[in-house]
């Protein structure tokens, strides 16, 4: 690791290739715990809605659920991405039917801003 200095001060570092190596693979360890949280989350949502506004019981969220699971392993093996990947490519074949989610999004947050400026 070699210090950057401005005078006697150091502002920063440069790593060797086998320090970023392993800085980067910690990073990536830690994008991956926090993406299994995320899609957690992001799946209790979706399951908490089908429950509330249509009435899914315990078998049907997880039926539902397990059908989720599979198409997205489907598309990740299907065109070899990474699983950080199959979110834009479910964006893409929505749009393909009309449907804009990050328009609806933007929508939304447009609402959200127009009822706190009130």
């Amino acid at each position: 690791m070699n210090f950057k200095r401005v005078g006697s001060k150091p502002f920063g570092v440069q790593l060797n290739k086998a320090e970023q190596k392993v800085l980067n693979e910690a990073i990536n360890q830690q994008i991956l715990e926090n993406d299994l949280q995320f899609q957690m989350d992001n799946d209790s949502a979706i399951l908490e809605m089908l429950h509330v506004h249509f009435g899914f019981g315990k078998k049907r969220l997880k039926k539902a659920w397990k059908l989720f699971y599979a198409e997205h392993k489907k598309l990740r093996e299907h065109y070899e991405m990474n699983p950080e990947d199959g979110g834009w490519l479910c964006r893409q074949r929505l749009s393909a039917i009309g449907v804009d989610l990050e328009q609806w999004y933007k929508e939304e947050q447009e609402e959200e801003n127009a009822v706190q400026s009130e």
